[in-house]
């Protein structure tokens, strides 16, 4: 059985812009009518439940953590029940630092009665590279005795051309090796610019890491920035979520960037064979 999936930031950072986000999100989501969706950087909050409810109709069930205890994001899967059970949803904080953004739910496929493990996580931009590999060590750790696993979010690490610090893709693919998983992640940027000059530069921060899953049950959509063209004041910079400004007189860059609670990831996309 051929299942969509999707991962989607979606900015809202604790509603630090105390807006309402944008009711066009659903359509997006909708519109991909995918059998697995995710959503990293939620806000469960302002118009929260009007947009949940527009986005999944009674052939989904959405799970979501509860995040805001702790000062920090929530994330929320939704499965598509007419194609999937669920066995069970969890959530647990996968840092020392006590930091929460990790949902988990097992489903069992109704065509095929194959079960596999689904995992949104965020890996966090305010702690160190120990503490980001920590997080994602402890979540391959947790499934290690799991036959099919899919991992998807938004994992922080730095560009491209950056291969030999603790958080670059090279140190996320390490741990996956170690953990039996594949990385699979577009070409391209996910965050600022889409296609960079050069592209060292680039900042592919979505992945989707599998376990147990042959090559030729998988394909890997492009990064997808369709969704600009529901605001074009917000996205005035076409499909880059970021430009350069230049240089303050301390010769720090400045850049004018997308701001909450408006998306500035592109949306990550597959399709699987469960």
């Amino acid at each position: 059985m051929e299942l969509k999936i999707m991962e989607w930031n979606i900015n809202q950072r604790m509603n630090y812009s105390g807006k309402n986000m944008p009711d066009w999100i659903a359509d997006v989501i909708a519109n991909e009518a995918a059998d697995i969706i995710a959503l990293t950087e939620v806000y469960k909050g302002n118009n929260w439940e009007k947009v949940k409810t527009a986005a999944f109709n009674s052939n989904y069930v959405v799970f979501e953590t509860s995040n805001s205890s702790a000062g920090q994001n929530d994330v929320a899967i939704a499965i598509n029940i007419n194609k999937l059970n669920v066995i069970y949803a969890k959530t647990y904080y996968p840092s020392i630092q006590g930091i929460p953004d990790y949902l988990e739910v097992k489903c069992k496929s109704k065509k095929t009665d194959k079960e596999f493990i689904f995992i949104c996580i965020r890996i966090h931009a305010s702690v160190g590279g120990s503490i980001r590999r920590q997080e994602l060590k402890h979540t391959m750790s947790v499934v290690e005795n799991e036959d099919t696993v899919i991992v998807c979010g938004d994992f922080n690490n730095y560009r491209r051309g950056y291969v030999d610090g603790t958080w670059c893709l090279n140190e996320i693919s390490k741990i996956c090796e170690k953990y039996n998983f594949v990385v699979k992640t577009p070409e391209g940027s996910s965050i600022y610019e889409e296609n960079p000059s050069d592209t060292n530069y680039e900042f592919p921060e979505d992945h989707f890491l599998l376990k147990g899953i042959e090559e030729k049950d998988f394909s890997l959509s492009p990064y997808d920035r369709n969704f600009m063209e529901n605001d074009k004041t917000i996205y005035r910079w076409n499909r880059d979520f970021q430009v350069y400004l230049g240089n303050d007189k301390s010769r720090k860059s400045i850049y004018d960037s997308v701001p909450t609670p408006f998306p500035d990831h592109a949306i990550l996309k597959g399709k699987v064979v469960i």
